[in-house]
């Protein structure tokens, strides 16, 4: 995130309810979608400004939306964060397997990095 949004940034974890994440078709990198019930664990990026946002909002490109969602942080008290959802319009990327976080360290971290490195390097 911090190679993406072009400086350093803090961060906690945090709990958003009401979603699943799930691996999406011919990529990496998972989409979150809506599932009733569902709890997805994931980090709250504090302290966020516009022009972090723009970086990142030119990352993701135009797979997902940047609601304003409550997520749950390990204290239990709530928070409102802008989340990346899977756009629904590309739902029909999303597969039944849950995206593993360890199985994307192992095998494709290092060529994310890089994409997220070169993405920089562009002057996004």
């Amino acid at each position: 995130m911090e190679i993406v949004a072009g400086r350093r940034i803090a961060s906690c974890p945090a709990r958003l309810s009401g979603y699943r994440r799930r691996l999406l078709r011919g990529v990496v990198y998972p989409g979150l979608v809506p599932a009733a019930g569902d709890t997805t664990e994931g980090v709250l990026w504090q302290g966020l400004g516009r022009a972090a946002l723009a970086r990142i909002d030119r990352f993701e490109g135009d797979l997902y939306v940047r609601p304003l969602l409550r997520v749950e942080l390990a204290s239990g008290a709530a928070h409102r964060a802008f989340v990346y959802v899977l756009r629904r319009d590309r739902h029909a990327l999303v597969t039944d397997a849950p995206w593993s976080e360890a199985e994307f360290r192992a095998r494709h971290l290092a060529d994310y990095l890089a994409a997220c490195r070169a993405f920089a390097r562009e002057g996004a």
